[in-house]
């Protein structure tokens, strides 16, 4: 792999670990009682950029070398499974988190009014971004299992 390569797949790894920070900063923010909703409004846009450079990053890898070069050693060796399930699920799943991202940013962007008086509204744009926080773990997780599979 080149090291242009191989600068793609750290700062694709590298967006995701930060979009999750800013979005675990997201969180724990917003819970506050006085939170302060132009801050957290800046943070989930960071979290929205970093989510949608590693997506269009990983893309490039993707296209680039992962199917070419990665895939078939995956697929030969004893764990076809891990490109079967783990990365055809982390492929499909890994399109929501800009969404999610842009959902949690516009909400937060749009009706800062409504949310620093709306509890329920609040605590659902919370829930939102665990949701898209959880699904960025997982995501991450099953890059650790996929990389895991090449080594084997």
């Amino acid at each position: 792999m080149s090291g242009f390569l191989v600068t793609i797949l750290v700062l694709h790894i590298f967006g995701g670990l930060v979009g999750m920070i800013f979005l675990t900063s997201y969180m724990l923010s917003l819970l506050k009682e006085d939170a302060d909703l132009k801050k957290l409004s800046r943070i989930s846009f960071y979290a929205l950029l970093a989510f949608l450079g590693s997506w269009i990053l990983g893309g490039y890898y993707y296209l680039t070398y992962y199917g070419k070069a990665v895939k078939p050693i995956i697929t030969k060796g004893d764990f076809v499974w891990v490109h079967k399930i783990v990365m055809e699920t982390k492929e499909h799943v890994f399109l929501f988190l800009p969404f999610l991202a842009l959902s949690v940013f516009l909400v937060t962007f749009l009706l800062p009014g409504i949310m620093s008086k709306d509890k329920n509204l609040k605590t659902s744009v919370a829930f939102l971004a665990f949701i898209a926080q959880s699904i960025a773990l997982l995501v991450a997780v099953f890059g650790i299992i996929i990389s895991g599979a090449v080594g084997k």
